[in-house]
């Protein structure tokens, strides 16, 4: 079994991404206590069955998860997370190192570091999936993915290297960059995707009952992530509104000059643009796909 620097680890929020925390926890045979929170008793009945099969304990409430735990994850929406990190700060113990999965880093490692210090370490794995829920949850999920940590500028060693070694143990590799670095990076390589592919799909609502029967693979491969829980993802974008603002302009500037160049006489233009778009492609290293 891998020598894991925790032995009491506590999940809050068993959707994929936290589901797949745990999942791979046991996965690497650790043998320690695994907590997950849930929203309510009715989501801790749903899932007792599959949750008892990775060995975890269900609570609807944080206090019980959390008093003895050396590790917390959060891994609820940002702006609940954000709700519940001074319950977490008022209860953890004081020498827990907390941590969580946030798609918007800026505004949770600040509140983070006012209310735990070097304790707090904010962390993004770079994964994910249109599915929601425990169901969904994959304990493969973070082998060979990226996961970014976001410390503060002064923050080293410590908590900081143990995350580092808690993400490797799970399979993944680590990026380290500011806060506000990712949530600029993050807004045009999956923010605003998400946007285009939402928005997108809601123009096509007046003609949904017309082309149903007619959709191909490439409106399943571009609107496959509109299938993604609107409530997290409005939450996302509000959250990182900024910087999905200025990434927003560029592809209105750049679907600007498309539909001009469909408008004039000159399509060796048109497919220049396209080519570019091929090209750039081609130099993105995306996350692998798991079953």
């Amino acid at each position: 079994m891998p020598d894991f620097p925790f032995h009491r680890v506590a999940i809050v929020g068993l959707g994929l991404i936290g589901g797949s925390v745990a999942k791979a926890l046991r996965a690497t045979d650790f043998s320690g206590t695994v907590w997950g929170v849930v929203a309510d008793k009715e989501e801790a009945r749903r899932i007792r069955k599959a949750a008892g099969k990775w060995q975890i304990t269900l609570s609807h409430v944080l206090a019980p998860a959390l008093q003895d735990a050396d590790l917390v994850i959060l891994a609820t929406p940002p702006q609940m997370l954000m709700a519940q990190l001074p319950e977490v700060a008022r209860l953890v113990s004081p020498t827990a190192v907390v941590s969580d999965v946030a798609s918007v880093k800026a505004p949770v490692a600040q509140l983070g570091a006012q209310l735990l210090g070097d304790r707090f370490v904010a962390a993004h794995p770079l994964v994910g999936g249109e599915k929601t829920g425990f169901s969904a949850a994959r304990k493969r999920l973070y082998q060979g993915a990226r996961v970014v940590l976001t410390p503060s500028p002064d923050q080293a060693g410590g908590s900081l290297e143990v995350m580092r070694t808690f993400w490797q143990m799970l399979g993944a590799t680590i990026v380290q960059m500011t806060p506000e670095a990712h949530d600029y990076a993050l807004a045009a390589t999956s923010h605003v995707p998400h946007l285009l592919a939402f928005a997108y799909m809601a123009g096509l609502e007046g003609q949904a009952d017309a082309l149903q029967q007619l959709a191909g693979g490439g409106l399943r491969d571009f609107s496959r992530i509109a299938a993604s829980d609107p409530r997290l993802w409005a939450d996302i974008l509000w959250e990182n509104r900024a910087a999905v603002r200025q990434h927003l302009s560029t592809v209105q500037r750049t679907l600007g000059a498309a539909e001009r160049m469909l408008a004039g006489n000159d399509a060796q233009a048109l497919s220049d643009l396209l080519g570019r778009g091929q090209s750039c492609r081609r130099q993105f290293q995306f996350p692998p796909v798991h079953s």
